[in-house]
């Protein structure tokens, strides 16, 4: 004996109302996940910077005391040669060998280069020195900060800060960076 279907679901796709909630409620969640993926994009971003530059500072202080001659860190502008200026280093840095040992340091075609990095995208990078020279054990090394911002002023930055035995550190503080 067959018993007869009580319900009978002929549907095979939503209704328009289906979708519209879908959409609406999708919506909702994208607009609210995108400030906190953008600042974890931000984060991510700086601390690639600033662990970039701190690699880049062991480096120059370790060869310094390898080799016992001057090692420089310095920004470089697109063609790979020193800025000799304070301010952005919005290209990126480089670590050389200064072998003339000229001030302000800059590269001549002899001395070698021990790195080269270019600077993140989106991160604004400014030092208070136009270089940094790192110097054997003996003579103190170039003290500053490097502070590396948001270029909207809408994140909070961080800073390098060097001493003068060339030890970097980061700052555990959030910096305020004002908008350009």
């Amino acid at each position: 004996m067959n018993s007869p279907r009580k319900f009978q679901n002929n549907s095979h796709g939503w209704t328009a109302l289906n979708l519209l909630i879908s959409v609406s409620i999708i919506a909702i969640l994208t607009s609210l996940a995108l400030p906190a993926f953008s600042r974890l994009v931000w984060d991510l971003r700086r601390v690639s910077a600033v662990n970039s530059l701190v690699h880049s500072l062991h480096l120059a202080r370790s060869e310094a005391i390898k080799r016992a001659r001057l090692v420089v860190l310095c920004p470089t502008d697109a063609s790979g040669t020193c800025l000799e200026r304070t301010g952005p280093w919005t290209d990126g840095w480089m670590v050389f060998v200064n072998l003339d040992r000229d001030h302000p340091p800059r590269r001549d075609p002899g001395e070698p280069i021990i790195h080269m990095t270019s600077a993140p995208a989106g991160i604004d990078i400014h030092a208070n020195r136009s270089a940094f020279v790192m110097r054997p054990v003996t003579v103190r090394s170039t003290n500053g900060t490097v502070t590396f911002c948001d270029p909207a002023g809408r994140m909070t930055g961080r800073a390098v800060i060097v001493s003068y035995t060339g030890r970097p550190r980061s700052s555990g503080r959030d910096l305020r960076c004002p908008g350009l």
